[in-house]
């Protein structure tokens, strides 16, 4: 295609820059869309006047900001502006801000500063009585004994996972646990099913590593069975991937019965279950696992990170004994084996009674965020659980999400859309997810609740684009 970027380049700076500069203010002023095929390195040099090696460097440096993506054979297209926001976000930090935005968009547990204390406090502990095998040891794969012992008892006894010494796997942290358990199964090409709206993490791992993800339909208690056994006939999939407790992003939670029944339904299909358990803990124990329902096509993963520290990616996988042969080399490649000194400061507190402290605290502080929250925002209905990271909120009147999304910024705070959780291209719900833990101050995510409360109270201004 040929596009003209002139109204939009300036002297300043080297010209790659400039180039740069001007596909951003295009793709800003609605001049270049999502999806857009960019002119060959080429036929824009000879549009601009300048070598081919100044628009190489160009759009080399707008992949860098997320604004273009380059896909081999096939040119370089313009990125949706969440693909954008999520390359800016995984490339770090936004620069320091005089105001920074009250954070009501991230998935972080509350850390008050008693958790600073009680982590030094520990540490401490460690340089007196830690292992010396912790800074020696390249094996087991799967992790040193003594962890995985301790890890065992608790997945055993806490969250009722039939999680034996030799079937565990430490691993930093769920989102690897959860590549390791997929990759495990999951073939370049393989479909796999999950809820129609699901962890984002798992959308990106689906790219990453080939498969098809496929969105099963959802209620206020997560996947509905009915429906998973119709794609289960339809569609055979290779394994089904589900978080039955707190749902990112709706928070829903499945109880006994519907437990019983998807466990049923996997079990008919003999398909291959990851289960998602990230947010098991925040819960009061009672919930039973799906996995503890079919431990022979069940791999579960978990980890401390939504309770204890964010710091912490002490994750913890559980494998069919029939596929350990499989997972373990794939461990190797990805990592060697876990972070000892990590998993050795999670063995000290699983020991002495620290996690489940955290946790108990943990549920508290996110209670009485969810009080503020209902105080604050009124009469705005929202979806949430009374331990919850977030609340999923339906948006009044004509607010579209990504409208909201823009104008709550533009006010100081940062929310999420449904976008970044929905498996299939469809129109997204008109609902935002947010999020209470990120801001440790609590008078400062109140004052965040009363600005989004009066955001929904008013009507969305005009719209200002004008359409030729």
């Amino acid at each position: 295609m040929t596009i003209d970027l002139t109204p939009y380049l300036t002297d300043a700076g080297p010209k790659y820059l400039a180039i740069a500069r001007a596909l951003s203010e295009a793709i800003r002023q609605g001049e270049l869309t999502p999806g857009t095929r960019l002119p060959p390195h080429r036929q824009l040099a000879e549009t601009l006047g300048v070598s081919v090696q100044t628009v190489s460097r160009a759009y080399a440096q707008a992949e860098k900001m997320g604004l273009v993506q380059a896909r081999i054979g096939s040119g370089t297209w313009i990125n949706a502006l969440d693909d954008a926001k999520e390359s800016a976000y995984l490339r770090g930090h936004e620069p320091r801000q005089e105001h920074p935005l009250i954070d009501l968009s991230i998935a972080h547990p509350v850390c008050p500063p008693g958790h600073h204390l009680r982590f030094r406090q520990a540490l401490a502990e460690l340089a007196e009585h830690a292992s010396p095998e912790v800074i020696t040891a390249n094996r087991p794969i799967a992790g040193l004994l003594h962890q995985r012992e301790r890890a065992s008892t608790w997945l055993t006894t806490r969250l009722g996972v039939p999680a034996e010494v030799d079937d565990l796997i430490l691993c930093n942290g769920a989102a690897h646990g959860l590549m390791l358990a997929i990759s495990t199964v999951v073939q370049h090409g393989d479909l796999v099913l999950t809820e129609a709206l699901t962890d984002h993490g798992l959308i990106a791992l689906s790219r990453t590593l080939g498969f098809q993800l496929r969105g099963v339909t959802i209620d206020d208690e997560g996947v509905v069975p009915e429906a998973l056994d119709v794609a289960c006939r339809r569609f055979k999939p290779r394994a089904v991937c589900l978080t039955p407790t707190q749902l990112n992003p709706t928070g829903a939670t499945m109880s006994e019965a519907r437990r019983d029944a998807v466990a049923e339904v996997l079990e008919r299909h003999g398909v291959w279950l990851i289960e998602d358990d990230v947010h098991a803990l925040l819960e009061a124990p009672g919930l039973t696992p799906l996995t503890a329902r079919l431990p022979q096509l069940g791999f579960h993963v978990t980890s401390l990170t939504k309770v204890t520290v964010p710091g912490l990616r002490a994750g913890y996988l559980t494998v069919p004994r029939s596929q350990l042969h499989h997972t373990l080399p794939r461990m190797r490649a990805t990592t060697w084996m876990a972070t000892p000194l990590v998993f050795e400061l999670a063995h000290l507190w699983l020991a002495d009674g620290s996690v489940e402290a955290l946790a108990a605290e943990q549920r508290e502080l996110l209670g009485e965020r969810q009080r503020l929250a209902t105080r604050r925002l009124g009469r705005h209905p929202f979806v949430s659980r009374p331990s919850s990271l977030h609340l999923w909120i339906t948006l009044p009147g004509a607010w579209r999400a990504e409208e909201l999304q823009q104008h709550a910024e533009q006010e100081g705070l940062a929310i999420t859309t449904a976008v970044p959780f929905m498996v299939e291209q469809t129109p997204p719900p008109r609902r935002i997810r947010v999020s209470l833990g990120a801001e440790p101050d609590t008078a400062r995510l109140g004052e965040g609740l009363a600005r989004l409360a009066g955001l929904l109270d008013e009507a969305p201004p005009p719209m200002m684009q004008i359409v030729y």
